[in-house]
């Protein structure tokens, strides 16, 4: 069978317990065509989930593709598992203090 140009990859995104505060989610699936690189899904989580700029300066926020940190040039595939978090800030951001 021929592959079309109109094939889509489900990946997961899945968020750390800081952050499903804001997204109100723990996950969610994300259908994407073929050769979408993962900033693309760093920017559109950052669009759509506003606050996590406003609430956590750049550089605080984590991110992994499949377990590990996503080069400049990683390329989505079928299957990815995207993870963010807010590595070691504590309870205090968590509550809100």
């Amino acid at each position: 069978m021929k592959k079309n140009n109109y094939d889509h990859h489900k990946i997961l995104i899945t968020y750390d317990e800081t952050l499903q505060l804001i997204t109100n989610k723990e996950s969610e699936e994300c259908y994407l065509s073929n050769r979408v690189y993962f900033f693309f899904i760093l920017a559109s989580v950052l669009e759509s989930y506003p606050e996590i700029k406003d609430k956590f300066p750049p550089g605080s926020l984590g991110f992994t593709v499949n377990g590990k940190p996503p080069c400049e040039d990683t390329m989505l595939k079928n299957g990815d598992v995207v993870h963010f978090s807010i590595p070691s800030l504590g309870n205090h951001m968590i509550e809100g203090r």
